[in-house]
């Protein structure tokens, strides 16, 4: 083969590229991502690893959130050095801080006492957290920049009732940002549309999820908020290809759709879109990764920061791959059939 033909293939390759040509192999890269998730989750579970699947947050664990109020946050590192010093002397290991407001420090941690769970023993952890409550306002007052009046501090904990009513109304604010997607896709451009968006957003969120896994990203309403975020993105650009597949189908609209060329149709329009798909992704991308960075050392601000940009990058190669391999797949199997039946009426 000579260089001509090499530079031709070449460009007719990047005027179109073989997106439906090769549907089948695209479903395999979530596929192996949700694959390595399984099996690292299986390696953490294992008593001398992680002893857990997934790194779960209190929000779905339980756990206890409190709140010391009445501070100077100039003096955040050393009275954070006090509080974990008393919450350790408790048997508690703190799992998350943050600031709130002008003079509030809160801190989560795992309703467990030296490694035994008491989840279920409520007044017990009662009993420990009003301890803890006690001797963290006479440690702050005893370094002599507070007074123990000026100081308040609120243990809430998260029993196992709150913990099912989280997951429970966390799956349903999901599921109908999904649905709603759904609908909204469907009355725009087709059913079949429709359809493939859910798809993808539903494997969008599986391959978030085993990321999250995989990295052991914290699992609490941050991840969920961040999931209903990349749900929203993701149909972004899936709509736009969508929209440019259907002008490039609008010569068959009131002809026979089974004469159009779905494959050729399908990549023409993708590789339209690409540039623009690429380009708001990475200013996108840019943007969260710097927020990322600078969240380091906010627990709160990075757990919401990663799970987007796993989301994002997993919307931009569904958008791309699978959305128009799903939707080509279904209107050819349409195409066939209506031919059979076009073919068994003339017989």
């Amino acid at each position: 083969m000579n260089a001509a033909n090499v530079l031709s293939k070449i460009k007719i390759s990047l005027n179109r590229l073989p997106i439906y040509k090769y549907r089948y192999y695209w479903f395999l890269v979530p596929a192996v991502i949700l694959f390595i998730a399984v099996t690292l989750g299986a390696i953490y579970s294992s008593p001398g690893v992680f002893g857990d699947f997934a790194n779960i947050g209190i929000d779905f664990e339980g756990g206890t959130v409190m709140t010391v109020s009445g501070l100077n946050l100039d003096n955040y590192d050393a009275d954070r050095d006090v509080i974990e010093e008393v919450l350790s002397d408790n048997g508690i290991s703190a799992s998350s801080w943050q600031t709130s407001g002008t003079n509030s420090i809160v801190v989560r941690y795992a309703n467990m006492v030296r490694g035994e769970d008491y989840n279920d023993r409520a007044e017990e952890m009662g009993i420990v957290n009003n301890n803890a409550v006690d001797q963290i306002k006479q440690a702050l007052a005893a370094s002599g920049r507070y007074t123990e009046s000026a100081l308040e501090v609120n243990p809430e904990m998260i029993n196992g009732t709150a913990r099912q009513d989280t997951i429970n109304s966390s799956l349903i604010a999901v599921a109908v940002a999904m649905v709603l997607m759904l609908i909204y896709t469907a009355i725009r451009f087709d059913l079949f549309s429709g359809i493939a968006a859910l798809c993808t957003q539903f494997i969008d969120v599986m391959v978030t999820l085993s990321l999250v896994i995989i990295f052991r990203v914290s699992i609490n309403a941050s991840l969920i908020a961040a999931l209903i975020t990349v749900v929203a993105y993701s149909i972004n650009n899936t709509i736009v290809i969508f929209d440019r597949v259907r002008e490039n189908m609008a010569p068959f609209k009131h002809k026979d759709k089974t004469k159009a060329d779905i494959p050729f149709i399908l990549e023409t329009s993708v590789t339209q879109c690409l540039r623009r798909a690429l380009f708001t992704t990475t200013t996108t991308l840019v943007t969260i990764v710097v927020l990322a960075f600078f969240g380091i050392n906010i627990p709160s601000l990075s757990e919401f920061a990663l799970p987007i940009i796993f989301g994002i990058l997993s919307g931009l190669y569904s958008s791309i791959f699978l959305a128009p391999s799903i939707w080509g797949m279904l209107m050819d199997t349409k195409n066939k059939q209506t031919t059979k039946k076009t073919k068994a009426k003339r017989r």
